[in-house]
């Protein structure tokens, strides 16, 4: 036990000391604040059939339970998901691995220092409702169980099931990496909806919340909206909270069991740092090396036959080598085969969604943008002459949005036959607008994980759900054009380049 203990509190003086331990505790402050506005603000956010309670102790405390239910798990799944690769990154992996500290022992001390993470950002969050409800002066009587009650039945279990998840995505060797970020954006992304709307935890203290309110207000009008509803009238009430139950506390059992498991996956698989599976190298499949002789040799040769007369080519091609050297045979083969299926399928399909999933397949290619050179340790080598510098961000860039633009070879030579120009023109929008949000968060945070998890939550909800305002690539073509947005996208894609080369620069 002292042992473990010992590990716990290195760990976790190790991990609050990063910037993004401090990044996310303003994000979230700032997101409870956002969360609650005021009552004649130009939104909402918790309303139920036109109402919400007056902002005391008792709802408070249910909305930001319902706050870190809905955004905790994607926000702070990204933040615990390095207990593991912030050893193997400082190189005290080999250390830990020779020390007699047991893989149980090991584990457990990482789930415990993500927990007691997870635990910190929610209580600076209920600090920040405190404040929130002194500042709007609708109650001054703190009560301090009406606040916490919620986040101990609804929020802890959820924190408990997050920190395991994450140490086991980082325990699987196919999902510590990029995909295993898409994956569980994807799980989330599937979850919400199942988690309001279930029959306990937060979809029954809903329920609990609509009776009241329909018993309260018999003549009222509306739905119930968890989100945030622009330019809505809403009326408010008094409400004194309720005590938790059974039924609340019987949805507590799912995510503890979930918990449990995944801690028992993530010790089935943990190799302990093993030698041996970071050094074997294993011999490629007999289709790549097949493919690499017939036809990748073939198409370098060209490639460089074109290239070799200006200094700039020969670097974008190395560039592009670069890029593409460590995918698999299976990611090519499934390039071709987006690329033949935007010849035949409807406009409305090939603009709505397979043109978007082309570009989220190139997601984990193009993430290294902006940081190669600090993940290679060439900074310096790179900084000494501002020359190769400049040419090198140049030819990266081009590199990143020549790739994207072969994931969308088959829609931009359809748009060019039809002469769609104007969505050729978003089509190029919004490459260089995924190539330069990649290019900038690579340069801001120095990690690729930032992307990996902005882009496709910007990509959800923008060409998927076609919200307007951050649909980079104009579904509704009209609509888009009418709201300006193909400017908009425009103008924060040469933003975001600029501030990327001026912090390049910079440094």
């Amino acid at each position: 036990m002292n042992r473990m203990w010992q590990c716990i509190i290195a760990d976790f003086k190790q991990r609050t000391r990063q910037q993004s331990y401090a990044v996310v505790l303003l994000a979230m402050s700032v997101l409870t604040l956002l969360f609650f506005p005021s009552a004649d603000a130009q939104y909402q956010t918790l309303v139920i059939n036109g109402y919400r309670g007056i902002y005391n102790s008792a709802w408070l405390g249910v909305c930001l339970a319902m706050l870190n239910v809905m955004f905790l798990p994607i926000i702070c799944f990204y933040l615990v998901k390095n207990a593991l690769e912030l050893d193997r990154q400082s190189m005290t992996c080999e250390l830990i691995a020779a020390t007699p500290v047991s893989k149980h022992t090991f584990l457990l001390s990482k789930w415990w220092v993500n927990v007691l993470i997870l635990v910190s950002i929610v209580l600076v969050m209920l600090c920040s409702t405190v404040l929130i409800q002194l500042y709007y002066g609708e109650s001054y009587q703190i009560d301090l169980w009406a606040l916490a009650w919620p986040q101990l039945v609804f929020v802890l279990p959820l924190l408990l099931a997050i920190a395991s998840i994450a140490l086991m995505f980082e325990s699987v060797t196919w999902l510590k990496g990029g995909l295993g970020n898409l994956v569980y954006f994807f799980i989330w992304i599937g979850s919400i909806v199942q988690t309001i709307e279930s029959v306990s935890g937060i979809g029954n203290l809903l329920d609990q919340l609509d009776a009241q309110v329909a018993a309260r207000f018999p003549l009222s009008q509306g739905t119930t909206n968890i989100g945030v509803s622009v330019n809505r009238e809403v009326n408010t009430f008094v409400w004194q909270g309720i005590e938790p139950s059974f039924a609340h506390l019987l949805g507590v059992l799912p995510l503890l069991f979930i918990s449990l498991i995944c801690l028992v996956f993530a010790y089935i698989f943990f190799d302990r740092f093993s030698q041996q599976t970071m050094s074997v190298s294993q011999q490629p499949p007999w289709l790549s090396r097949k493919l690499s002789r017939q036809l990748a040799i073939p198409l370098d040769r060209l490639f460089a036959f074109i290239t070799q007369h200006f200094a700039f080519t020969r670097l974008l091609r190395l560039e592009l080598k670069l890029m593409l050297k460590s995918q698999s045979i299976f990611w090519f083969i499934g390039l071709i085969i987006l690329n033949i299926i935007q010849v035949f399928i409807s406009q409305q399909l090939l603009v709505g969604i397979l043109l978007p999933l082309a570009w989220l397949w190139c997601v984990l290619v193009i993430s290294p943008l902006g940081q190669l050179e600090k993940q290679s340790n060439t900074l310096e080598l790179m900084a000494y002459s501002k020359q190769s510098s400049k040419l090198q961000t140049v030819a990266s860039y081009s590199a990143a949005w020549i790739l994207l633009a072969m994931a969308s070879l088959a829609g931009i030579v359809r748009f060019m036959v039809m002469a769609e120009w104007m969505l050729l023109l978003q089509l190029i929008i919004a490459i260089s607008f995924t190539v330069s949000l990649a290019y900038f968060c690579g340069a801001f945070s120095g990690t690729k994980r930032m992307f990996e998890v902005l882009y496709p939550t910007i990509w959800y909800l923008g060409p998927i759900q076609m919200a307007l305002y951050v649909d980079f690539f104009g579904v509704n073509s009209q609509a888009s054009w009418q709201a300006g947005m193909p400017y908009v996208i425009a103008t924060i894609s040469v933003g975001l380049l600029l501030l990327t080369v001026g912090a390049k620069n910079t440094r």
